[in-house]
């Protein structure tokens, strides 16, 4: 009895340890100084969030793209990305064939892998922001809606570089944005970023932005 005691109380806290509630995620830029320079004479946005965390075995990375009007949210896009493998059935020749889509592998934490990076990058051309959104091993294309002052960016303050963020619950970490006017000669987009996301509209009167949530499951 005392062996299986000792037992349970040396795995325990190892059990405690593993089950992350949270992690920190980190935004770079385009490390590349002459790569900078063309992206912005070509009016391309890149932004890339950066996870390390060992912990975070068999977790994906879900994207959620909210469009909000007004303070109110007027349209959802769910990537839908699963750590369930899927299997397609599909037909060759009269035969079923099984496509086995293991999003873990492109969209997430393997047992390979320690860390993950997402770049997401657009264009604004012909009055719509052509957004696309780089995995590992997945790409995805999306349009949104805006101007030519609208603005990719972090939904943190402007002195920040890196947030925490819960497990399994979708949490705001970029926005597609106009910048706050004050009503004088001056625009800010850093003043954003001391407020939550869901209030800019009340807060700052902007009438029109996307929130981009990310959902560790």
């Amino acid at each position: 009895m005392k062996k299986i005691l000792l037992l349970l109380f040396s795995v325990l806290p190892l059990m405690l340890f593993s089950q992350v509630d949270s992690t920190e995620i980190y935004f770079k830029s385009v490390d590349n100084v002459d790569l900078r320079t063309i992206c912005k004479l070509a009016d391309i946005q890149i932004v890339k969030i950066v996870t390390k965390d060992t912990l975070l075995k068999n977790k994906v990375f879900n994207l959620v793209i909210k469009e909000f009007k007004k303070g109110k949210i007027v349209s959802v896009d769910n990537l839908n990305i699963s750590s369930k493998e899927e299997r397609i059935p599909f037909v060759v020749n009269g035969d079923t064939m099984i496509y086995v889509v293991n999003n873990i592998d492109k969209a997430g934490f393997n047992g390979h892998r320690d860390s993950l990076i997402i770049t997401l990058s657009g264009i604004f051309k012909n009055d719509v922001f052509k957004l696309n959104i780089k995995y590992p091993g997945l790409g995805l294309s999306k349009e949104l809606k805006g101007t030519k002052n609208y603005l990719l960016r972090e939904t943190i303050s402007c002195s920040d570089s890196k947030v925490k963020i819960p497990i399994n619950k979708e949490y705001p970490i970029l926005a597609y944005t106009p910048p706050f006017d004050t009503g004088s000669s001056i625009q800010s987009y850093c003043m954003l970023g001391e407020e939550k996301v869901e209030n800019w509209y009340e807060k700052f009167k902007v009438k029109h932005y996307y929130a981009i949530y990310i959902e560790i499951k």
